[in-house]
Formats: C-alpha cells, sequence, structure tokens
C-alpha cells in the first residue's frame, strides 16, 4: 500500500486561513499607523526646527515670547463681578 500525507480537515484550513487573516490584519493595521504618524509628523506646524543662524545676538533658546494674538488677557485672575445688578430672568410654564 502507498502511504498518503494527511489531508487538513475542512476546519484545519479554515483555521488556517483564520490566523493568516489576523496577521495580515495586523501587519496592515501597524503600517496604517506608523504611515499616519510620519503624516502628522512632517504637517504639524508647531514645531520648528532649530537649525541655521539667528539673526540677534542671543540664543534663540534663551529668548521668551508670551505671544497672546493681540488679545489682552488682563491680569489672569478670577473673581466675582463688582456689579451687584442681577440680571432679569423670566420664566413662564404654558
Amino acid at each position: 500500500m502507498h502511504a498518503t500525507p494527511a489531508q487538513p480537515s475542512r476546519i484545519e484550513q479554515a483555521h488556517l486561513r483564520v490566523a493568516l487573516a489576523k496577521k495580515a490584519a495586523v501587519v496592515i493595521a501597524a503600517a496604517a499607523f506608523f504611515m499616519v504618524f510620519l503624516l502628522a509628523r512632517a504637517s504639524h506646524p508647531g514645531q520648528a526646527s532649530t537649525s541655521g543662524s539667528s539673526g540677534g545676538s542671543g540664543s534663540s533658546s534663551s529668548r521668551t515670547t508670551d505671544d497672546d494674538y493681540g488679545f489682552d488677557l488682563g491680569s489672569g485672575s478670577v473673581a466675582p463681578s463688582t456689579d451687584d445688578a442681577t440680571p432679569d430672568v423670566q420664566s413662564s410654564v404654558s
């Protein structure tokens, strides 16, 4: 008699296909995450490179900037209103 190698059952084949699909999904998800990370890093406007020379005599790291975009933010304290006037509120139920 001839010895034939055992064929995997349909269930075993399905398990192999599912395992392969899971591995492929993990690889694709990791690649997509890495691409989004690279795109976000490349397009992030908040970080400027410090290469090159500065125009002033001081170093750029020793300067502090308090850019408030033209708004006067005041002293930053929180206090109740000095007006004792209460707003007029009317409510009715119909």
